[in-house]
C-alpha cells in the first residue's frame, strides 16, 4: 500500500483538482481511497460529479473509534503497523 497526500496551505493552489484528477487517473488501475480533509471547504465530491443523494449508498465511517486486533484473522503480515 503507498500513500500519497496532497497539501498546502494557500487557498486556491489546485489541491482539489490535482487530486481528482490523480484519483481518477489511478482508479483505472487500483482500488484506491480519496479523502478530502479540509474541515472548511471539502470539494472533492463535487470535483469528482458526486451528487449528495449519492452518499445514500455509504457506508458511515467513524474515524474516532478505537481500532481492534482480530486475532483470529491476524495472520502475522504486520501490515496493520
Amino acid at each position: 500500500m503507498k500513500t500519497l497526500t496532497i497539501l498546502s496551505g494557500k487557498g486556491g493552489a489546485g489541491k482539489t483538482t490535482l487530486s481528482s484528477n490523480l484519483a481518477v487517473l489511478l482508479s483505472n488501475e487500483k482500488k484506491i481511497v480519496a479523502a478530502d480533509c479540509d474541515a472548511d471547504a471539502p470539494n472533492l465530491s463535487l470535483a469528482l460529479g458526486i451528487k449528495e443523494n449519492d452518499f445514500s449508498k455509504w457506508e458511515r465511517v467513524q474515524t474516532n473509534e478505537k481500532a481492534v486486533l482480530d486475532e483470529e484473522k491476524c495472520d502475522g503480515c504486520k501490515k496493520c503497523f
